[in-house]
């Protein structure tokens, strides 16, 4: 890439109101970096620890997210006291309580279920955003807010409907109904976490009328996540202490965790954070569907599984749900600026008060 097209990048990255194509572009690079992962572990065959694995992987991408702000912000923010709670929460669910609830759920009942349950992350956003009032819609017309649910359970659907149809789909690791249910419960909280941690991360760092000092740092908001939840995973990881061959990680095992930081991590929580800075935190969570598609196509590319018909038709309801949810944030966007905004009838009617009694004190 040019240095123009470094300088463009830069330029859209520290805008404050980003081209939306661009941030769209951003969530469908988040997924695809998520749907990646699985293929790459399959085809390198690594078979390392996953809490070992898991604390490596967030515990190399600390000095990575460190360089990024460095360069792309230009400053290392410190938090106060007073802000590190806010931080400490977020990295405990967002990568701690995310990643280890996801490896035991994996564990109790296999990836297929895993990847089934992922797809509860956009109906927790809406749920959660609701119930804490963090989006309000003032829209006259509920359209548009219709619209955003039925595309959220129309790309849900269809990941499912991809997955399922792939074939049989694996209930438990070893036979035992008590580990399902265990592994159910897992990938509850799972799903859970991910979806707190866009939502508080939306409710305390980017909520415009909280005018936080971190608003317009979304690599080191990310980076001070990363930190906390690094030192939780570190924490767990204690459990193997006794046992030193489990922190050896196989060459196989190498690439997918250089994979896992420079992309995975890195590059898309970097993005979710930057995406949560300037959308509703339910548009962020709704594109996480997409990611099942990106799975079953790369598969088939890199490790020759074949796709199915049936997945074909749960790819179109993914296609169809996305843009559903990205024609609604049009119409919310247009909504704000239009003249029928609450806010907007606000500011015309304290202006005209102002402009009534500065025309009065003039006679």
């Amino acid at each position: 890439m040019s240095f123009l097209g470094l300088y463009r990048v830069r330029a859209c990255w520290n805008s404050p109101v980003p081209p939306t194509w661009t941030v769209i572009l951003a969530l469908l690079i988040v997924q695809t970096g998520f749907g990646l992962f699985p293929v790459i572990v399959k085809k390198f065959n690594a078979s390392a620890n996953p809490l070992i694995f898991s604390f490596y992987r967030d515990i190399f991408t600390l000095p990575v997210l460190l360089l990024c702000a460095l360069v792309v912000e230009r400053q290392f923010k410190i938090p106060n006291l007073k802000e590190i709670p806010v931080f400490a929460l977020l990295g405990i669910v967002g990568m701690f309580g995310n990643q280890l609830l996801y490896i035991l759920g994996v564990y109790h009942v296999g990836p297929n279920i895993a990847s089934v349950f992922q797809q509860l992350i956009p109906i927790w956003g809406s749920i959660l955003a609701v119930l804490t009032c963090t989006e309000k819609n003032f829209l006259a017309n509920k359209l548009s807010t219709w619209c955003k649910l039925l595309g959220i359970l129309a790309a849900a659907g269809g990941a499912v409907q991809m997955i399922l149809a792939g074939g049989a789909v694996a209930i438990s690791s070893n036979g035992d109904g008590h580990s399902t249910l265990l592994g159910y419960v897992f990938h509850f909280g799972n799903t859970l976490c991910m979806a707190l941690y866009v939502l508080l991360q939306k409710k305390f760092v980017f909520m415009k009328n909280k005018k936080s000092p971190w608003a317009n740092l979304p690599v080191s908001v990310t980076m001070w996540c990363y930190l906390f939840g690094s030192i939780s995973m570190g924490l767990a990881s204690i459990y193997y202490c006794t046992q030193r061959d489990v922190f050896i990680l196989p060459v196989q095992a190498v690439y997918t965790l250089v994979f896992a930081i420079l992309v995975t991590s890195a590059l898309c929580y970097l993005l979710i954070t930057w995406s949560n800075q300037h959308l509703q935190s339910t548009i962020v969570t709704a594109f996480w569907p997409f990611q099942v598609p990106v799975t079953i196509v790369s598969a088939y590319l890199i490790t020759g599984d074949k796709l199915k018909p049936l997945q074909y038709i749960g790819a179109v309801l993914i296609i169809v749900g996305l843009c559903l949810v990205v024609w609604s944030n049009h119409q919310e966007e247009k909504y704000k600026k239009s003249d029928d905004h609450p806010d907007n009838r606000k500011y015309k009617l304290v202006n005209s008060d102002s402009h009534v009694m500065h025309s009065g004190s003039s006679q």
